[in-house]
């Protein structure tokens, strides 16, 4: 049987988790596509791996200690996939620092789901 999509992009999620908690932040960047747009919140939009590798590297320098993705709704078109879901972010002791709603475009690189367009807005006031 195979997997959904949905199932996928949440394996996907999975592993960027993994990777940050570990603190490659490299290997987190790589799970962008190769024309990604990344578009923090009160940010200028994020255009190469590098910066989005120094995005990572700078919130895991400010105390994020671990993030979470937990999917919403995804749909598929051809190589495209488009999702929705909430973001935790929680400090070394497990403490909730931010939740965040996001959208992302994902795209099938190398047979790999790829983030190609990813924005996130902050729920914490």
């Amino acid at each position: 049987m195979a997997i959904s999509i949905k199932q996928q992009i949440q394996a996907a999620n999975k592993n960027l988790a993994a990777l940050f908690k570990a603190g490659d932040m490299k290997s987190v960047a790589s799970c962008y596509s190769k024309n990604s747009k990344f578009m923090p919140p009160n940010s200028k939009s994020i255009k190469s791996k590098k910066a989005i590798q120094e995005f990572w590297e700078n919130t895991a320098a400010l105390g994020v200690a671990a993030l979470s993705l937990r999917t919403g709704q995804v749909e598929k078109l051809g190589t495209t996939a488009i999702e929705t879901g909430v973001a935790t972010l929680k400090d070394k002791d497990g403490v909730t620092l931010d939740q965040a709603d996001y959208v992302v475009v994902w795209k099938l690189e190398n047979k790999a789901w790829k983030l190609h367009w990813d924005i996130f807005n902050s729920n914490t006031a």
